[in-house]
C-alpha cells in the first residue's frame, strides 16, 4: 500500500508567481529617469541657446543670397558685424581697413583681394562665398 504522505492525492498545482510590476519605481530608478531628464533638459536649453545665438547669422546669409553687388554685399557684412561688434570698431571702417577686418576676424578669408571692385560691379560667386564663409565661421574674441 502507498502511504498517504505519498499518494497522487496530496499533489497541489504549481502556483506561478505574478510578473512583478515596475510601478512603483525603486529609489535607483528614480534617481536615473531624474537624472536623463536634466541631461536632456540642459542639452535641450544649450542647442536653444546656440540657435538663438546664431539667428544673425542666418539672416545674414539669407540676405547675401539676394545680393547682386558688391556694395550689397559689403552693407550686409556690415550689418551682421554691427550685431556682435561695437558700433565703434565696425561703422568707421571702409576699403583696406574693412577687408582687414574682415580678414582679422575670419580664418582663412581673403577680403583684400576684392578691395580693388567698383563697388557697383556685379558680385561674382567667390566673393558671395568668401562673405558666406565670414558670416558662418568669424570669430568674436579674435578682433575685440
Amino acid at each position: 500500500m502507498i502511504s498517504e504522505s505519498h499518494s497522487l492525492e496530496n499533489l497541489r498545482d504549481i502556483v506561478v508567481p505574478d510578473v512583478p510590476s515596475i510601478w512603483p519605481f525603486s529609489t535607483g530608478l528614480w534617481l536615473a529617469l531624474i537624472a536623463v531628464t536634466a541631461i536632456l533638459i540642459y542639452i535641450g536649453l544649450q542647442w536653444y541657446s546656440a540657435h538663438k545665438r546664431n539667428a544673425y547669422r542666418r539672416a545674414g546669409l539669407e540676405l547675401l543670397a539676394g545680393a547682386r553687388t558688391v556694395h550689397e554685399v559689403s552693407v550686409i557684412l556690415k550689418r551682421v558685424a554691427l550685431v556682435v561688434y561695437p558700433r565703434e570698431q565696425v561703422a568707421p571702417v571702409y576699403g583696406e581697413q574693412w577687408a582687414q577686418f574682415l580678414d582679422a576676424t575670419c580664418p582663412k578669408c581673403h577680403f583684400s583681394e576684392f578691395v580693388e571692385l567698383d563697388e557697383s560691379s556685379a558680385a561674382d560667386e567667390r566673393l558671395k562665398q568668401m562673405a558666406s564663409r565670414w558670416i558662418e565661421r568669424h570669430h568674436v574674441s579674435a578682433a575685440l
